[in-house]
């Protein structure tokens, strides 16, 4: 049976210097069945740190605006079946399209991701533990970590993001209905902490996360 295709979407904007290891993860991934779909509205184009290969697809576009009309405009140009996050500045293992996809089939979801992820901040060269634990507790508040999220293009179409800089994959997940499962592969990803971070998170606060 052939894989469905799988387009993994990357927003961005003046990151210039993290472009190199994001498409790099992408290239190193055992799912060969997929492309990259990446919105860049940023100041200058990074068209020339990306490699011309058909899989990867680039559209250089005026200001869209917030992370939810980026995300809404990547999802319009996805080719695939199949949606993963792709952000520009995190670490993704190298068969981390094919956790993602095995996870969304069997598990009958609408949409999948990790709960409670790994942070690492060079800056503070520290590590917080992400927690596999109590991830799906049926009286708990939906949550998943939006550059983790995988979901099937037909149920965006229905349902699609919000137009907000903050909070857009909040309330995605938050859709009525909508049948969240959260997987328990918290270690093949990593949000890397820097201060271009969207959310900022509580660098010195070292409780807010375990620290390994």
């Amino acid at each position: 049976m052939e894989q469905p295709l799988v387009s993994c979407i990357m927003p961005t904007a003046n990151r210039h210097k993290y472009i190199p290891f994001a498409v790099d993860y992408f290239l190193q991934q055992d799912y060969h069945h997929a492309e990259l779909v990446i919105i860049d509205d940023g100041k200058e184009s990074i068209a020339p740190l990306l490699p011309k290969i058909p899989n990867i697809r680039y559209f250089y576009t005026p200001p869209l605006g917030t992370i939810g009309a980026k995300r809404n405009y990547a999802c319009e140009k996805a080719q695939g079946e199949i949606i993963v996050h792709w952000d520009d500045d995190d670490w993704y293992a190298y068969d981390w399209i094919s956790q993602q996809v095995n996870f969304l089939v069997t598990s009958g979801a609408d949409i999948c991701g990790i709960k409670h992820i790994h942070h690492y901040s060079a800056i503070m060269q520290a590590f917080w533990q992400g927690d596999a634990e109590n991830r799906n507790k049926p009286d708990s508040k939906p949550f998943l970590a939006g550059a983790t999220m995988v979901y099937r293009k037909s149920f965006w179409e229905q349902h699609p993001f919000k137009d907000l800089q903050k909070g857009e994959d909040e309330g995605f997940v938050q859709t009525p209905g909508a049948k969240i499962f959260a997987h328990d592969y918290i270690d093949g990803f990593i949000a890397m902490l820097h201060p271009d971070n969207t959310t900022i998170k509580s660098f010195e606060n070292r409780n807010h996360k375990k620290n390994r």
